[in-house]
C-alpha cells in the first residue's frame, strides 16, 4: 500500500535536510516532492515508487532451468548477466517484496 500525503509548507532552503538513507550498499534519496498542481511530476514519482524490484524484461530461463538476469550496466569486470538457481533467486528477491513476513 502506498500513501501520498501533502507536506506542510516549510523554508525552501531547508526543505529536505539529510534525506538520503544508506543500508548495505543501497541508497534511497527521499528528497523528492511534488506540489498538488504538478500533475506530471506527481505521476512520474508514483510510477517510480511503484515499479517492480526487478525488470521482467531482463529475466530469462537457461536451458538447465536456472534464472539469468541481464544487468542494466555491466560490472567493471565485464559481467553482463548473473545466473541463479531458482531457490537462490527467490531467497535474494524476498527482501524486496512488500508485505513479506519477517522471519
Amino acid at each position: 500500500m502506498f500513501i501520498l500525503q501533502t507536506l506542510p509548507a516549510c523554508d525552501p532552503e531547508d526543505q529536505f535536510g539529510d534525506t538520503v538513507g544508506k543500508v548495505a550498499s543501497f541508497s534511497l534519496h527521499a528528497g523528492v516532492a511534488a506540489k498538488a498542481h504538478e500533475r506530471a511530476k506527481l505521476e512520474r514519482l508514483c510510477r517510480y515508487i511503484s515499479r517492480p524490484a526487478v525488470s521482467e524484461k531482463r529475466l530469462s530461463l537457461t536451458l538447465n532451468g536456472n534464472i539469468r538476469y541481464q544487468l542494466k550496466t555491466p560490472y567493471r569486470d565485464g559481467t553482463t548477466h548473473v545466473i541463479f538457481e531458482p531457490l537462490d533467486f527467490i531467497a535474494r528477491l524476498r527482501p524486496w517484496c512488500p508485505g513479506r513476513a519477517s522471519t
